[in-house]
């Protein structure tokens, strides 16, 4: 058996591809791929399949799985070097990008509170609309009585009606969180 592809490799071992894919990205210096992205696989490696695939069926999580035990990484782990042994500006830089980071992730959270509140304000201004409407509606419907006017039926409801609908600026029409 020289090289295997996925396909073939998903065949040997009765899983599909996206299996074989999903265990190779979990172990990622173990499988190499060809020039144009593609996975394969040589003897050496169908047998870390194997072996993952054994653990599983065993009841094994992926993530509990360690192929250092089993054999040495086909490719050396690239070194890469500590944060601390580099000079200055890069930690300067690095500092730069937490403090960026955290930023974005307050003013995030600030975007979602304002849109929170807005959304608790048009619920309660709905609720009370509600509330008005079914006080005109149980007026409306007492026996033996008739109305003249909106004014009779409920004074809010008639500042309902007279009052014109309350329009959003174009801004808000194109930005929600406004």
């Amino acid at each position: 058996m020289d090289i295997v592809k996925t396909k073939n490799a998903a065949e040997l071992l009765a899983v599909s591809q996206t299996t074989i894919k999903r265990w190779v990205s979990v172990f990622p210096n173990f499988f190499q791929k060809d020039r144009f992205g593609h996975y394969v696989f040589s003897a050496q490696e169908i047998e870390l399949l194997i072996h993952i695939k054994d653990r599983i069926d065993r009841g094994e999580t992926l993530d509990s799985i360690d192929l250092t035990t089993h054999t040495q990484p086909l490719r050396p782990l690239q070194d890469k070097p500590s944060l601390h042994t580099q000079d200055k500006s890069m930690e300067n830089v690095v500092s730069r990008i937490d403090h960026i980071e955290r930023s974005l992730q307050q003013k995030a959270d600030e975007v979602v509170s304002v849109q929170l509140l807005q959304q608790r304000e048009e619920l309660e201004e709905l609720r009370q609309m509600i509330q008005q409407l079914a006080a005109s509606f149980e007026t409306i419907h007492k026996p033996g009585k008739t109305h003249s006017s909106h004014e009779e039926i409920h004074p809010a409801a008639a500042a309902m009606l007279q009052a014109p609908p309350r329009k959003r600026g174009l801004l808000r029409s194109f930005f929600s969180f406004l």
